[in-house]
Protein backbone atom coordinates (compact mmCIF):
# COMPACT_ATOMS: atom_id res chain seq x y z
CA UNK A 1 0.00 0.00 0.00
CA UNK A 2 1.11 3.61 -0.29
CA UNK A 3 2.37 6.02 2.41
CA UNK A 4 2.76 9.39 2.14
CA UNK A 5 5.37 10.89 4.79
CA UNK A 6 3.45 13.55 6.76
CA UNK A 7 5.11 15.49 9.81
CA UNK A 8 8.01 12.12 9.91
CA UNK A 9 5.35 9.51 10.56
CA UNK A 10 4.67 7.45 7.71
CA UNK A 11 0.76 7.68 6.70
CA UNK A 12 -0.93 5.07 4.47
CA UNK A 13 -3.28 5.84 2.24
CA UNK A 14 -6.22 5.62 1.89
CA UNK A 15 -7.48 7.16 -1.74
CA UNK A 16 -5.37 7.59 -4.86
CA UNK A 17 -6.00 9.78 -7.98
CA UNK A 18 -7.59 7.95 -11.37
CA UNK A 19 -4.12 7.87 -12.52
CA UNK A 20 -2.23 6.31 -9.69
CA UNK A 21 -4.91 3.94 -9.74
CA UNK A 22 -4.44 2.76 -13.23
CA UNK A 23 -0.80 2.40 -12.60
CA UNK A 24 -0.82 0.58 -9.53
CA UNK A 25 -3.06 -1.74 -11.38
CA UNK A 26 -1.41 -2.07 -15.00
CA UNK A 27 -4.71 -0.22 -16.17
CA UNK A 28 -5.30 2.84 -18.56
CA UNK A 29 -6.68 5.44 -17.29
CA UNK A 30 -9.20 5.27 -20.08
CA UNK A 31 -9.96 1.93 -18.40
CA UNK A 32 -10.61 3.10 -14.92
CA UNK A 33 -12.70 6.18 -16.08
CA UNK A 34 -14.70 4.13 -17.99
CA UNK A 35 -15.82 1.63 -15.05
CA UNK A 36 -16.02 5.14 -12.82
CA UNK A 37 -18.47 5.59 -15.70
CA UNK A 38 -20.32 2.45 -16.01
CA UNK A 39 -20.74 2.29 -12.71
CA UNK A 40 -18.18 -0.73 -12.08
CA UNK A 41 -15.83 1.04 -9.79
CA UNK A 42 -17.13 4.35 -7.52
CA UNK A 43 -14.93 7.76 -7.14
CA UNK A 44 -15.79 10.23 -5.26
CA UNK A 45 -15.21 13.54 -6.11
CA UNK A 46 -13.52 16.93 -4.18
CA UNK A 47 -13.96 19.92 -6.40
CA UNK A 48 -11.89 19.25 -9.63
CA UNK A 49 -9.94 16.08 -7.54
CA UNK A 50 -11.52 12.23 -8.33
CA UNK A 51 -10.03 10.02 -5.94
CA UNK A 52 -10.50 6.65 -5.65
CA UNK A 53 -10.62 4.82 -2.04
CA UNK A 54 -7.82 1.39 -1.78
CA UNK A 55 -10.60 -0.74 -0.04
CA UNK A 56 -12.73 0.54 -3.88
CA UNK A 57 -9.96 -0.58 -5.89
CA UNK A 58 -9.90 -3.96 -4.10
CA UNK A 59 -13.70 -4.28 -4.34
CA UNK A 60 -13.76 -3.84 -8.09
CA UNK A 61 -10.36 -6.05 -8.81
CA UNK A 62 -12.10 -8.74 -6.79
CA UNK A 63 -15.32 -8.98 -8.52
CA UNK A 64 -13.61 -8.91 -12.26
CA UNK A 65 -14.19 -12.37 -13.81
CA UNK A 66 -11.13 -15.25 -13.37
CA UNK A 67 -9.34 -17.11 -15.53
CA UNK A 68 -7.78 -20.56 -15.50
CA UNK A 69 -6.31 -21.55 -12.13
CA UNK A 70 -8.31 -22.72 -8.75
CA UNK A 71 -10.65 -20.93 -6.89
CA UNK A 72 -9.51 -19.33 -3.45
CA UNK A 73 -12.86 -20.33 -2.39
CA UNK A 74 -12.15 -24.17 -2.97
CA UNK A 75 -12.41 -26.46 -0.37
CA UNK A 76 -9.09 -28.93 0.30
CA UNK A 77 -10.88 -32.25 1.28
Amino acid sequence: MATTLVTGTQVPRIAVRPDEAAEAMGFSRTRIFSAIRDGELTARKDGKATVIEIAEIVRWVRSLPTRGGSSSTASTA
